[in-house]
């Protein structure tokens, strides 16, 4: 028989059962849905030797100056996704970005992990940093990256709304830099996976980034050896032809 706070226990169970969770509310479909819409990607379908690095939580007053420096020496291009925050406290390695001839993105505004973000805080982070670039910038970028490569439909319609493109990046090639692996291994990850059209995950901000930075100066001149070139984001997915400083 049971007890009255037996009934209640198991009353509360059903419940809990049966009516959605928060994280039912997050509609996320397959990642050939949202690719069909023409304006999320994760890498480019082509067979060019061509891939994109690119560089998330950034400008960092230590790490991005000698990021720079590094793909200077090189002479490769590349992709930042910038959050607006720090653009905020360093506006000027933001326009050194620009000026050296490398692609910003928008990162959000504050980098704030939630995958249950609604639709209009989202759209609100997106258009402050937007605002934001296009007021130190002068433009609006294309490309928006999500924090932690979250993708639901939310996020996803607060970009496309916002009429910027969704980049998150090629499975295969996020060697997980912000966790501290030593250069050796981010290397060897990136080489080990690479096929045309990749789009590589890295780090210049967020903590100290001495170990990526040690793999971008192995991995370029290794890639170029077997015939890459690097692009920026909007080279590699809107144009068969990289820039001339790319290769």
């Amino acid at each position: 028989m049971k007890t009255k706070g037996g009934l209640l226990f198991t009353f509360v169970l059903l419940l809990t059962f049966f009516l959605p969770s928060e994280v039912s509310h997050a509609v996320i479909k397959e990642r050939h849905e949202y690719e069909r819409t023409g304006n999320v990607f994760w890498e480019a379908q082509t067979d060019e030797m061509l891939v994109a690095l690119t560089f998330d939580d950034g400008p960092h007053p230590a790490n991005t100056p000698e990021l720079l420096d590094l793909l200077k020496k090189h002479n490769v291009h590349a992709t930042f996704f910038v959050v607006g925050k720090w653009v905020d406290a360093y506006p000027e390695l933001a326009h050194r970005i620009v000026d050296e001839g490398h692609e910003i993105a928008n990162h959000t505004y504050s980098h704030n992990y939630d995958e249950q973000i609604s639709k209009d805080t989202l759209m609100d982070e997106i258009e402050k940093t937007n605002v934001l670039l296009e007021s130190e910038l002068g433009f609006r970028p294309t490309f928006f990256r999500p924090v932690g490569g979250y993708y639901t439909d939310e996020i996803i319609e607060a970009a496309i709304d916002l009429n910027q493109d969704v980049l998150l990046w090629s499975w295969h090639q996020d060697p997980r830099d912000w966790a501290g692996p030593r250069m050796e291994s981010i290397a060897a990850h990136i080489l080990n996976g690479i096929t045309p059209g990749d789009v590589i995950l890295l780090h210049d901000g967020g903590g100290d980034r001495e170990e990526t930075l040690k793999a971008v100066d192995r991995i370029i001149p290794i890639l170029k050896h077997r015939g890459y070139s690097f692009a920026t984001a909007s080279q590699l997915l809107h144009s068969n032809t990289p820039s001339p400083a790319s290769s």
